[in-house]
C-alpha cells in the first residue's frame, strides 16, 4: 500500500500504544489514519510482559481485551520468597467489586502486537514500514498542516502527528515541537541504587519449585532484586519457559546488550534461585536454554508538555506511551500507561476533530482546551507511575546497612522491609491496597 501525501492523523510508532491509538481512534469514527513504523517488521523482543485490570478495562472497549486474555496467562498473586517461604505481596482476586478483570495478565509484548495488529487488519488498516521520521515542520500553504519527512525522503502532510515511537525514537518528533524531556525526580546516587537491569526468557535443565511455577515471584538481596516467572506454555514451544529479571549492581560493569546464558546463570546463582530448585539440596538452578535477552536501563524521563502546536495556530502534535514518559519497570506499568493514554486519546482527538471542522480560528482556544485538558492529565497520571516505579525499586533494592533513628537507634533498613514483609503475609487487606496500586484502576 502505498504512502497518502496527505492524511487528517499521523501515527508514528507501531507498537502496543500506536496500534491502541488507531484502534481506538477508529472505533470513534475517525477514517482518515496513517500508522507507520521505523523498523520492517513488528516488535520481535518481549520486554513488556503484564497487563493490568485498567489497561484491559480500557482494551475491552474498543474490542481488543478477550482475544488478548485468551492468548495470556492470568495470574491473581505476586509473591516475594524471604528465605524461608512465599509471602503475597498482591492479590489481585480482590478487583472482583470493580473489575471484569481480577488478576495480572501475563502475556508477552510480541503476542499483544500481534493481537492488536490482528484487530487493525479486520478493520482495515495497514501499518507502513519501514519509515523513519527525521523531522518536522509547518505546511508553508495551509499552517494547521504539519509535514512530516522520512529518512527515505518521502514526505506526508497531516494535520494531527501522534508520537508513539518509543523514547529513543521520538526525539525528532519532540525536539521538532520544542518539547523537553527529562527526569522529573533527579536524586543523588545512593548505595543500593540499581541503574541498570537485564530480562531474558529461558528454561532450566531441572525443574524449580513447585511454588515458583504457579506465579510472579520477587527475591530480594541486599542491593538488588531477582524476579522469576512462568510464561504462557505457547511463547517458546513447549517447553516450560520463564522470565527472568534481575538487577546488575555497578559492581558488575555494564551488562551486554543481549547477555549471554554464562552471563545470566551468574546472575541467577548469586541472586536468584539457587538452593530452591527440586530435587538434590544446594544444587541450584541451572539455565538450560535462552530464547531472547536484553537489558534496561532504569533511567526516568517524562515530556514537558503531551499536546502543543507547530506555531500559534499550527498543526498539532501529541504524545504517547515512552514518547512521552519512560520510567523503571517495577510493577509492569509502562505499556499499560501507554495503551491507557492511547484509548483515551481517541476519544477526545476524535471530539476535536469535529470541533475543529465547524470552527474558525478565532476559537481555537476553547476546543483545544479538552485535548490540554487531557494532556495535563495524563501528565500527571505519567508522575504517579514514575514515583511509584522508583519507590518499588527502591525498596526492593535496599542495602544492608544500619541507619540511626534519632542518632541513638541503630536500624538495618532490610529488616525494617522484611518487617514489612511480614505484616503483609498477615493482611489481606494490604494485600489489596498494593493490587488496587498495580491495576492502574485508580490511574487509568
Amino acid at each position: 500500500m502505498a504512502l497518502p501525501g496527505v492524511t487528517e492523523i499521523l501515527i508514528v510508532g507501531a507498537g502496543p500504544t500506536g496500534l491502541a491509538c488507531a484502534l481506538s481512534l477508529h472505533k470513534q469514527g475517525c477514517r482518515d489514519i496513517t500508522i507507520v513504523d521505523a523498523i520492517e517488521h513488528g516488535e520481535n523482543t518481549s520486554r513488556a510482559l503484564a497487563v493490568h485490570a485498567a489497561t484491559l478495562e480500557v482494551l475491552d472497549g474498543i474490542g481488543c481485551a478477550q482475544s488478548l486474555v485468551e492468548a495470556g496467562s492470568p495470574h491473581q498473586r505476586i509473591n516475594c520468597w524471604d528465605g524461608s517461604q512465599l509471602v503475597s505481596l498482591a492479590d489481585f482476586s480482590t478487583l472482583k467489586p470493580y473489575s471484569k478483570y481480577p488478576f495480572v495478565l501475563i502475556v508477552p509484548q510480541t503476542v499483544t502486537e500481534s493481537v492488536l495488529g490482528e484487530h487493525m487488519k479486520n478493520i482495515g488498516i495497514a501499518v507502513h514500514r519501514p519509515l523513519k521520521v527525521v523531522g518536522l515542520h509547518p505546511f508553508e500553504h495551509d499552517a494547521s498542516y504539519t509535514v512530516a519527512l522520512f529518512e527515505s525522503g518521502q514526505v506526508i502532510r497531516a494535520r494531527y502527528i501522534i508520537g508513539a515511537d518509543g523514547a529513543r525514537s521520538a526525539v525528532e518528533v519532540r525536539q521538532a515541537a520544542g518539547i523537553d524531556f527529562k527526569n522529573p525526580f533527579e536524586q543523588p546516587k545512593t548505595k543500593g541504587s540499581l541503574d541498570q537491569l537485564v530480562l531474558g526468557d529461558v528454561t532450566f535443565t531441572q525443574p524449580i519449585g513447585s511454588r515458583f511455577q504457579e506465579s510472579a515471584v520477587f527475591i530480594m538481596s541486599p542491593e538488588n532484586i531477582f524476579l522469576t516467572l512462568p510464561l504462557p506454555s505457547s511463547t517458546h514451544g513447549s517447553s516450560q519457559t520463564f522470565r527472568i529479571v534481575t538487577g546488575v549492581p555497578d559492581s558488575r560493569g555494564l551488562p551486554p546488550s543481549s547477555p549471554p546464558k554464562e552471563y545470566l546463570q551468574g546472575l541467577v546463582t548469586q541472586y536468584g534461585l539457587n538452593d530452591v530448585a527440586d530435587g538434590e539440596p544446594g544444587k541450584g538452578v541451572q539455565i538450560d536454554q535462552v530464547y531472547w535477552s536484553s537489558r534496561f536501563r532504569t533511567h526516568s524521563s517524562i515530556a514537558d508538555k503531551f499536546f502543543t502546536r507547530l506555531g500559534s495556530d499550527g498543526g498539532v502534535v501529541l504524545l504517547i506511551g515512552d514518547a512521552a514518559h519512560i520510567h523503571p519497570p517495577a510493577g509492569g506499568q509502562g505499556m499499560n500507561l501507554g495503551i491507557r493514554d492511547a484509548v483515551s486519546l481517541g476519544v477526545v482527538l476524535a471530539s476535536h476533530i469535529a470541533a475543529a471542522a465547524t470552527s474558525d480560528a478565532s476559537t481555537q482556544s476553547s476546543y483545544d482546551a479538552p485535548v490540554k485538558e487531557w494532556a495535563d492529565h495524563r501528565r500527571q497520571q505519567g508522575l504517579k507511575i514514575i514515583r511509584l516505579s522508583k519507590t518499588i525499586l527502591r525498596i526492593a533494592s535496599l542495602p544492608q546497612e544500619t541507619t540511626w533513628i534519632w542518632g541513638v537507634l541503630p536500624v538495618k533498613l532490610t529488616d525494617v522491609r522484611n518487617w514489612g514483609l511480614w505484616m503483609l503475609a498477615r493482611s489481606v487487606w494490604l494485600q489489596s491496597k498494593i493490587a488496587w496500586q498495580l491495576s492502574g484502576l485508580g490511574n487509568i
